[in-house]
């Protein structure tokens, strides 16, 4: 039997600031409506039903009462907690059957207060908030609506959302006539076969950035993705080079194969060719550079006449040696072009651009300059006889019986020298981006970080970590660091929750990103896995994914995707999860992350022990005979004696210049004396603020805060430990969050 019908007029948005909630709408049923029912949290508020709708009766005359149909709810609901209140807006028939007609949020003012003090005391008025940039498509053609105002309720001035937007900087162009020059007036209805060619010009998406003051990033990608959807040499210079084998990766039987050999792939009909990255690739280089810089300096131009609006540029998204022949009956490797084994053996001899003596058109690359390989060390490697160097092959089998290859030194040769290659393609891809007067702080990469189902060898972290038991593609940690900016990460599933096996099994992923480069940001992601397209990730998976992601110091998000799937079809045919951001837990999960982070600026650790509708130790132990339970929001700290202690999670990696106050949302009475230690790397405690009495402590309405006064050899820490003398024996301590706070700004 089929439920109420009905709509809810007002308020529009999905979150209303303040106590006061005004709810209009109307409801129908066969039965006849009983009530409709305001649920907030446990209360229940019964709305004014029976006004007039004729407008509801003109289109459902069938219905009784259709002519008065109308409700309201009009109420202040002062005092509320500090904190999201979810707002269901349900129909009652006679017959007892209920119908969600809308969830909404309300957010009293003190929800975003919390951290407000502390804000106006310590951070400069000009620090970078964190970004949330739903990636998206089509935004001259409605894929942004919506975007400007969905969150207006949630925003602060250290959390703030906009939309990533690609520029397609190989496909926009003024076509074959005008040798491919970038065109950022781009026509987004220009087709071929039916489908739009590209969706964004640079002009539109900048147009839309500014009329609607919404913050942009821009994906500038000329890379693999860009050239999916299908070939037009007419106008993607992409596709036109790929006509010439010599400027395309070859696999191991020095061929290239058809740009259509993977149409298997949903959705990704054109990745089975690929341009080279050699450095000799001269057309390749130059239509990269050229377009590239063109887009680049269209950006500059907008970044400094509306730098409120500019978050930044992403280049070419997975950046690989082809590893997308990676099934058993296609298994290929990647680039035997003969640029690429020109350069390889210069690479191990240490010649040509490698001492410092490039040919016209090719980079120094001496800096990149290892310690040389002799020709008969070489032969012994490869374990064969070289008499010149143009005899030296790398592997071109990859066994793994016997000795299986990932053992085998020379192809260990091979897989760093795969690495290396992605490296300088990044490196030049953000120089050139840099060239134009883009900031390295606003330029990052965007590699794919993803984990394959079941877990196989971990991801080779530096660019001469160990060859891995699969083929990689050239993927290091090390190698998507770009020379003049910062590694962006894609990451999905496991790599979004930082549950990733690492080289080093105390590290975690994103550890690794914040040692590695602590200017990091997360390019894309999503909960959801793309070798599991149906499944649903839950509120819990987004919660830690966005934890995760600002502890460890991303400095914006991009999820995926504005104009993807919609969450409320999750059951439905078609659906694909890792697509998906809006009605989704996700999105749920960022309306509360949002609210907790409040004011809290971009470089802070917080662990606020779940949120209101979940629950989490964040990885915090007790130690001591104390008791940890948590609560949604909360963690209760039972004493079994006159002392506990907290462990945090480990690996922190926070470098000694990242924190200097630690905060406890906890009521000083609580406490009698508290002390912080931090773990070093091996192992030995280091106490970095001494035992003192809370009341000593300033107190915020964040909390108590705790200096922290690190010893001169203390440069990273690896965990904390938090020890409490409560004031009462047994007296169980309630902690609202816990936090390291950056320090303070110069005056």
């Amino acid at each position: 039997m089929s439920g109420p019908i009905g709509y809810v007029d007002t308020p529009a948005a999905e979150a209303v600031a303040g106590t006061a909630i005004r709810i209009t709408g109307w409801a129908l049923d066969t039965q006849q409506i009983d009530r409709v029912e305001v649920r907030i949290g446990s209360q229940i508020h019964i709305a004014r039903y029976g006004l007039p709708r004729p407008d509801v009766a003109a289109v459902n005359p069938e219905y009784p009462d259709a002519d008065a149909c109308g409700f309201v709810f009009d109420e202040d609901l002062a005092p509320l907690r500090p904190e999201r209140h979810r707002v269901a807006v349900v129909a009652v028939s006679r017959g007892g059957i209920e119908s969600l007609l809308a969830s909404k949020s309300l957010i009293p003012p003190e929800a975003l207060k919390a951290w407000q003090e502390l804000h106006a005391m310590r951070v400069a008025r000009d620090s970078p908030p964190f970004y949330i940039l739903p990636a998206l498509s089509g935004a001259s053609l409605g894929g942004a609506a919506g975007l400007t105002d969905a969150y207006a309720p949630y925003l602060s001035p250290t959390v703030r959302t906009g939309m990533r937007v690609p520029i397609l900087y190989l496909r926009t162009t003024h076509g074959a006539e005008r040798d491919w020059t970038f065109d950022p007036d781009w026509d987004v209805d220009r087709c071929s076969n039916g489908r739009r060619i590209a969706e964004d010009s640079l002009s539109s998406v900048i147009a839309h950035s500014i009329r609607h003051r919404l913050p942009v990033l821009f994906t500038l990608n000329g890379g693999v993705w860009a050239d999916a959807a299908g070939s037009v040499p007419q106008w993607d210079v992409n596709d036109h080079l790929e006509e010439d084998e010599a400027n395309c990766q070859w696999n191991e039987r020095d061929r290239a194969m058809p740009e259509d050999s993977l149409a298997q792939i949903p959705g990704s009909p054109h990745i089975g060719r690929s341009l080279t990255f050699n450095v000799y690739a001269e057309r390749n280089r130059h239509y990269k550079k050229r377009n590239l810089q063109a887009a680049a300096s269209a950006i500059v131009a907008f970044a400094r006449a509306h730098p409120q609006l500019f978050v930044g540029v992403i280049l070419d998204p997975d950046t690989y040696l082809n590893p997308f022949f990676n099934v058993d009956v296609h298994r290929q490797w990647y680039d035997y072009n003969p640029g690429t084994l020109r350069q390889f053996r210069q690479w191990l001899a240490g010649r040509g651009p490698y001492e410092g003596r490039p040919s016209p058109g090719v980079p120094d690359l001496s800096r990149y300059r290892r310690e040389p390989l002799s020709l008969s060390e070489a032969g012994t490697l490869a374990g064969a006889s070289f008499r010149t160097w143009d005899e030296v092959e790398p592997p071109r089998t990859f066994p793994v019986e016997g000795r299986p290859f990932w053992e085998d030194p020379w192809t260990r040769e091979w897989e760093v020298f795969r690495r290396h290659l992605v490296q300088l393609h990044y490196s030049e891809l953000s120089q050139w981006a840099a060239e134009t007067g883009i900031s390295t702080s606003k330029i990052h990469s965007a590699q794919g970080f993803l984990v394959r189902i079941p877990p196989v060898a971990p991801f080779a972290v530096h660019i001469d970590s160990p060859s891995k038991a699969y083929d990689a593609g050239g993927l290091s940690i090390e190698g998507a660091i770009p020379s003049h900016g910062h590694l962006g990460a894609i990451v999905y599933g496991a790599g979004a929750l930082n549950e990733v096996p690492m080289e080093v099994g105390s590290e975690n992923l994103f550890a690794t990103f914040h040692r590695m480069d602590p200017g990091w940001a997360v390019a894309e992601f999503n909960t959801a896995d793309f070798q599991i397209p149906e499944g649903v990730p839950d509120y819990a998976m987004a919660y830690r994914a966005l934890r995760e992601m600002f502890n460890y110091g991303a400095r914006f998000i991009s999820p995926m995707a504005w104009n993807g799937c919609d969450g409320r079809d999750c059951a439905h045919p078609g659906y694909i999860s890792y697509t998906a951001w809006r009605n989704t837990a996700l999105e749920e999960a960022m309306r509360d992350f949002a609210l907790s982070h409040a004011f809290l600026p971009l470089g802070a650790r917080l662990w606020t022990f779940g949120s209101p509708r979940h629950a989490d130790s964040d990885g915090w132990v007790a130690t001591n005979t104390a008791r940890l339970v948590a609560g949604n929001g909360y963690l209760d700290l039972a004493c079994a004696g006159d002392s506990a202690m907290l462990l945090s999670p480990s690996p922190l990696a926070l470098a000694r210049e990242e924190s200097d106050l630690l905060v406890l949302g906890v009521a000083s009475e609580a406490i009698e004396l508290l002390g912080v230690e931090a773990r070093t790397r091996s192992g030995v405690w280091v106490s970095i603020a001494s035992r003192r009495a809370a009341r000593e402590c300033e107190r915020t309405s964040a909390g108590i805060s705790v200096p922290l006064d690190w010893p001169a050899a203390l440069e990273c820490a690896e965990q904390l430990r938090i020890s409490f003398t409560p004031t009462a024996a047994k007296h169980a301590i309630r902690i609202a969050h816990i936090a390291l706070y950056p320090q303070a700004a110069p005056p």
